[in-house]
């Protein structure tokens, strides 16, 4: 693919998630039935594990994500760089439900050290999601309560953005 045509597609959702973020309140209240919800414990396994049980005391970043979605793929390098920032802080997982033959070798190019797990026809997906056709990314932020205080289902920028959703979710970070 043309890598002009990709940067414009890239610039074209992260304008939409401008348009589209919600003005006060939580990101994804109202879209994602889950927020305000505690959230479904799993424990996966991939390129690591991840359990939410061994995550409890800390918020939780569940990046929801396919091979073939070039935004998801944008996000794992996002992902990373707020993981080496803020992973002694906040658990960062990131969970693909298909094509796992595909995850490590993106997951090598992009030098990604969090955890990728593999969620085998998406049960943990639409245990999160609830609705009755899988969208992505969408990435879920959970307090460290257990409950899902915010998903937002565009690009995340930059750790910086990733810092802002969190804290419009509550999540405060030093």
């Amino acid at each position: 693919m043309d890598l002009r045509l990709l940067g414009l597609l890239l610039a074209l959702v992260l304008m939409a998630g401008l348009v589209l973020a919600p003005r006060g309140g939580r990101p994804g209240e109202g879209t994602f039935p889950i927020v305000g919800r505690m959230a479904p414990e799993f424990t996966l396994s991939g390129l690591g594990a991840f359990s939410t049980a061994g995550a409890r005391g800390r918020p939780i970043v569940i990046a929801f994500w396919t091979t073939w979605c070039g935004v998801c793929k944008h996000d794992l390098g996002v992902l990373e760089e707020f993981h080496r920032l803020y992973g002694d802080r906040v658990a960062v997982v990131g969970v693909c439900p298909e094509r796992w033959h595909q995850v490590g070798a993106i997951v090598a190019e992009r030098g990604i050290t969090f955890p990728i797990v593999h969620d085998p026809g998406a049960a943990v997906t639409r245990r999160y999601q609830l609705s009755e056709n899988l969208r992505y990314p969408f990435t879920v932020f959970v307090s460290e309560r257990g409950e899902v205080v915010g998903v937002w289902a565009v690009a995340i920028r930059d750790p910086a953005h990733l810092l802002e959703l969190l804290a419009q979710s509550g999540i405060s970070l030093p």
